[in-house]
């Protein structure tokens, strides 16, 4: 009965001595999620397709918002884009513009859905597209005329441009 006593006695302090010895953990570094499209300045219509990307290291399935400067240095979101998106390191997605003002104070918010990490998207612009320089979107087709696509010319002609 004594050396079961002794046993555990010794058993114990063993485990407190290696329990002190364990070297220290460190905090993960903090996660995070950075959008990186759709690109700052850039023009998207109404209805258009709008291609939005990010890094997430959080491992955690994220939403996906169209959000709006406040006007006080913050944003308010206006609609969902996605719900329960990709959790993967590296992810994009394809959607509509929704119907909403013209205007150049949007961004894109990715958080997460768990922790409410989240990121936000360089300011773009909702409205139509700047018209190129003179002469863009202009010429002749095969048919001669000014201004015809060639993809009209083509379906007229039947004959491939190339």
């Amino acid at each position: 009965m004594l050396r079961t006593r002794f046993l555990s006695v010794t058993a114990a302090s063993l485990l407190v001595w290696l329990g002190s010895a364990a070297p220290a953990v460190s905090e993960p570094p903090a996660a995070t999620v950075t959008v990186t499209s759709p690109a700052a300045d850039s023009v998207h219509p109404v209805d258009s397709s709008l291609f939005v990307g990010w890094r997430n290291d959080t491992g955690q399935e994220v939403d996906v918002w169209l959000a709006q400067d406040d006007g006080a240095g913050g944003s308010h979101r206006l609609f969902k884009l996605a719900s329960k998106a990709s959790s993967k390191p590296t992810s994009e997605l394809v959607t509509a513009v929704p119907a909403v003002p013209d205007g150049t104070d949007y961004t894109v918010e990715v958080t997460t859905r768990d922790t409410g990490v989240r990121g936000y998207s360089a300011p773009f612009a909702v409205g139509p597209v700047p018209a190129a320089g003179p002469g863009t979107g202009t010429g002749t087709g095969s048919g001669g005329a000014p201004g015809t696509s060639p993809s009209w010319v083509q379906a007229q002609d039947g004959h491939s441009p190339r």
